[in-house]
């Protein structure tokens, strides 16, 4: 047998088996998600709060069978979520920031959210085929969510990357905001704060608007924030403003509504004024980045229309509305904030 031959007999096993440990590893990648989703779900965390307790005493608390929950923990134990001394399961420094309901950095909204959204991704071959979202009645009834549930989710989704779009943003200028779809409210706190002298409006439906009214209060900001109940197709927005930021909102819709949407917001800003859309920004090919394209994904399942964007889209639909872009900002993985502003008035000579 020539050499070459020998050299590449020798090597295509290593080779296989490498590959075949990344097809295995996002195949199987639905069992961490699972694990966690069901320790939330039986209340896991907060029975074992700040003290230990073994697999029998956990299965007491939490009406479950023993064997099971052993080995869930020991899941848990090995994904780094919690820590096992002797026979006896505690909290790691990880599930105690963040997996604890009243940790101020509590996750748990988000993550039923994502329980739920689990059991629609198991119905995404139909929505391949069809191209219509999975209806929701495929959910474990005790996963039923309503809008009120779903802000609270997006509040714990979004308290992480609020001061940091706040932070990479430059509004010393400014001193009107508009939130678009401003949800429960955590990015209207975030630019609050980082912009004392800023007051922001925030629009969302009613129950969105609940939730970042008690944020508001909680934060002690009510006489910076202003919250307004309605429609941003169709309400009065106000204005004009000096910024309006739009924050994982246009995934939500199909190319159409997002240019009227950014049409609205333009007619919205004040002549300089800037338009932040913050979103999971894919790549012109729309190949990537990983994070951006399985959201859109997630869309697919649960939305008739909705999608992500490449950055190249967004600033087609801002030239559109009259806007100029002005840039991006890159925030943590994968979003991506792309800038335009509207421009000037001009003033003409005459006599």
């Amino acid at each position: 047998m020539p050499q070459h031959s020998i050299a590449t007999s020798l090597a295509q096993p290593a080779m296989n088996t490498v590959t075949s440990h990344v097809i295995d590893k996002i195949a199987q990648g639905y069992r961490a998600a699972q694990v966690l989703f069901v320790a939330v779900r039986l209340g896991l965390f907060d029975a074992l709060g700040k003290r230990s307790m073994t697999a029998a005493q956990l299965a007491k608390a939490l009406q479950a069978d023993q064997r099971a929950i052993r080995m869930l923990s020991d899941a848990l134990v090995s994904l780094g979520i919690l820590v096992k001394r002797g026979p006896a399961y505690a909290n790691s420094c990880l599930s105690q920031s963040f997996l604890l309901a009243n940790s101020p950095a509590s996750q748990q909204a988000l993550i039923v959210h994502n329980a739920a959204l689990y059991e629609r991704w198991a119905r995404l071959f139909d929505a391949v085929k069809t191209g219509r979202p999975v209806p929701p009645d495929v959910e474990d009834q005790r996963l039923r969510r309503d809008a009120l549930a779903f802000s609270r989710a997006m509040a714990a989704s979004g308290s992480i990357q609020a001061a940091e779009t706040a932070a990479k943003i430059d509004l010393q200028s400014a001193q009107r905001m508009l939130d678009i779809g401003g949800g429960p409210g955590v990015y209207a706190i975030a630019f609050a704060r980082r912009w004392p002298e800023l007051h922001v409006t925030v629009i969302d439906c009613a129950e969105a608007i609940a939730v970042a009214r008690d944020n508001v209060k909680k934060a002690k900001l009510a006489a910076q924030i202003t919250t307004l109940i309605g429609d941003a197709f169709e309400a009065d927005l106000g204005g004009p403003y000096d910024f309006v930021l739009l924050s994982n909102v246009v995934h939500q819709y199909c190319p159409e509504w997002n240019m009227r949407l950014i049409e609205r917001a333009a007619q919205a800003l004040a002549p300089g004024g800037k338009l932040a859309v913050k979103d999971f920004v894919l790549r012109n090919s729309r190949t990537g980045p990983v994070g951006a394209s399985l959201f859109a994904i997630n869309m697919l399942v649960n939305t008739p229309g909705g999608d992500c964007y490449s950055g190249k889209e967004i600033r087609d639909w801002m030239r559109r509305a009259g806007l100029r872009p002005v840039g991006t900002v890159r925030l943590r993985y994968p979003s991506v904030v792309v800038l335009g502003r509207k421009p000037q008035l001009t003033v003409e000579n005459g006599g």
